[in-house]
């Protein structure tokens, strides 16, 4: 019984883990939507920022896959 436990209370960690990458990840989008507007003048735009925000964004997305992974890797041992 104490193993079930352990595993929601880990799951229910990698579940906030993910929301919060996923809210990170959706902030840069955003960010670099903004960044790299359509309507201003390609000389104007900032891709220094673009640039970062492009690395930052590779490194969340993998931290987010792995983690939803691991999410579905406890559901299935506890049989959901």
């Amino acid at each position: 019984m104490s193993e079930i436990l352990k595993y929601k209370g880990r799951l229910g960690e990698k579940e906030l883990e993910a929301k919060q990458l996923r809210l990170g990840a959706e902030g840069l989008v955003t960010s670099l939507r903004d960044t790299l507007d359509p309507f201003e003048p390609v000389e104007d735009l900032n891709i220094e920022l673009a640039a970062q925000e492009m690395e930052n964004l590779k490194k969340v997305i993998p931290e987010l896959m792995d983690t939803l992974h691991d999410i579905t890797a406890i559901k299935k041992a506890l049989g959901r």
